[in-house]
């Protein structure tokens, strides 16, 4: 009886801690040129870029427009490239960029240079504050 108990109690402990571990082994997952396309196109970013708030928005034509909270938003393009699996960007004072955008437990974030840069997504152009 006791060993029985041992066995079933041993069981729903391993269950319950395979549960509660999985979410925090969760691993960041790299997205796809098709799925960065998909989750951009028509849809706004908004975020904290080096201590400012943000929001950009990427238009189906390439457009995008980058809006600082309380500054002067700026007008570019952005594409994927499907070699690289990466998001592009180009302002004139900077030419064209590429990020990883990787799926995090969190939303998503810009990773250039190995620092990430948290986001999440707003459907459609949401550029207000």
């Amino acid at each position: 009886m006791r060993r029985r108990f041992f066995l079933t109690a041993t069981a729903i402990c391993g269950f319950a801690l395979t549960g509660f571990t999985a979410p925090a082994l969760a691993q960041d997952a790299q997205m796809t040129a098709d799925e960065i396309t998909r989750l951009l196109s028509g849809n706004t970013a908004e975020g904290v870029w080096d201590g400012t708030t943000y929001k950009s928005y990427f238009a189906d034509d390439g457009t995008t427009i980058f809006a600082p909270a309380n500054s002067d938003t700026l007008t570019g393009k952005w594409r994927v490239n499907p070699d690289s699996q990466e998001y592009e960007s180009f302002f004139d004072a900077i030419g064209w960029t590429g990020y990883n955008i990787m799926r995090t437990d969190g939303g998503f974030a810009w990773v250039k240079d190995g620092k990430a840069y948290p986001f999440y997504v707003l459907e459609g152009r949401a550029l207000d504050f």
